[in-house]
């Protein structure tokens, strides 16, 4: 198997990974390839990646390209990945780094070892899960304008859209849990099951897309 699957939602966590793994492969720096986008991974970006994965190594008996998919990869981008993965190049390994296997299609699964790599269990702060609660609690009530005022506030900084929704899903599923377990009335269960429903399509397609990051919280929240 010349192809990896590195699972964690710490990208510094699966890099030194793939690191260590270069050293014990005994593969030179000088013949290991990034390949990162600020957005979701799309098919030029592939493209390129094709280009420079048939170069033979320079110091090394053997090279390594990593594929960073912190931020996602397209469906696009995956589809024209799988002739790769499935006939990578002699002498090569590939790591395809993910924050989550199943924001990928079955095909590409099956055709790399999966490593997931232990991850800690994400920490909100009494403040965080008091914020995050009361933003799901009030969409319900909230008129249009608010609900597009907070997608806006949400999407300003780019880099904190997929934490926020990360941390609301977290928010949302204790919500759910605890209700569950209390045995609280089915219609706010019925809710939060919804709301995190909604939550996790939306992490999905900005995971897997290039949409519009605002636009999608728009969605979002207008549905909810």
């Amino acid at each position: 198997m010349h192809s990896f699957l590195i699972v964690s939602k710490n990208k510094q966590t699966s890099f030194k990974y793939v690191v260590e793994e270069c050293k014990k492969n005994q593969i030179d720096k000088f013949d290991v390839d990034l390949f990162s986008s600020e957005k979701a991974i799309g098919i030029e970006n592939v493209r390129n990646f094709q280009k420079k994965i048939i170069l033979k190594p320079i110091k090394s008996k053997a090279k390594a390209v990593i594929l960073d998919g912190s931020n996602g990869l397209t469906i696009e981008a995956q589809n024209a990945l799988l002739k790769l993965l499935e006939e990578p190049p002699a002498n090569t390994i590939i790591y395809i780094t993910i924050s989550n296997k199943d924001l990928l299609l079955p095909t590409i699964i099956s055709r790399c070892k999966i490593v997931n790599l232990k991850d800690k269990e994400a920490e909100l702060s009494k403040e965080e899960i008091s914020k995050y609660l009361n933003i799901l609690i009030s969409l319900s009530s909230s008129g249009v304008g608010d609900r597009l005022k907070l997608a806006q506030d949400i999407a300003k900084n780019k880099d904190e859209v997929i934490l926020t929704l990360e941390k609301m899903i977290i928010v949302a599923r204790e919500e759910l849990v605890e209700n569950v377990k209390n045995k609280n009335d089915s219609l706010l269960i019925s809710q939060y099951l919804n709301i995190l429903i909604s939550l996790t399509k939306t992490y999905t397609v900005l995971k897997t897309t290039n949409v519009n990051q605002r636009l999608a919280l728009e969605n979002l929240f207008l549905n909810t």
